[in-house]
């Protein structure tokens, strides 16, 4: 019971170990499943779920660290554009299918490795 109090008043973040879950300590903390067939489960602290937000996911990351990424985005999709829209046919046609393209180029290959084809080798 010591190691749920000492989570609970917020000296520790967590314990890792073999904690076994009943009532009381629920009220206290929250516990995870097992990962394994071990018994090792995670405690944590409960915490008021009423500030759930959407966007958390952008929390570890700053700001400025968000936009240069976007802005090195936008760049790496110009830079291929311009090595490429001369000798692929993908990357031809109206302006605005050939801005998608270089956007979707540039999402694609930072998420999907080697999937999109690229015909010059300074673009590679």
């Amino acid at each position: 019971d010591d190691l749920v109090h000492q989570v609970f008043n917020g000296r520790w973040d967590a314990v890792v170990g073999d904690v076994t879950i009943i009532a009381n300590r629920s009220s206290y903390v929250d516990f995870t499943l097992p990962y394994t067939e071990s018994g090792v489960s995670m405690l944590v602290t409960l915490k008021d779920n009423n500030n759930k937000n959407t966007w958390m996911f952008l929390r570890p990351w700053s700001l400025e660290l968000w936009v240069t990424t976007f802005c090195f985005f936008v760049f790496i999709g110009f830079i291929v554009w311009i090595l490429e829209h001369r000798v692929n046919t993908d990357f031809r046609g109206p302006p605005h299918f050939q801005i998608g393209t270089s956007f979707w180029f540039s999402f694609s290959t930072m998420n999907f490795a080697q999937r999109e084809k690229v015909v010059s080798n300074l673009a590679r």
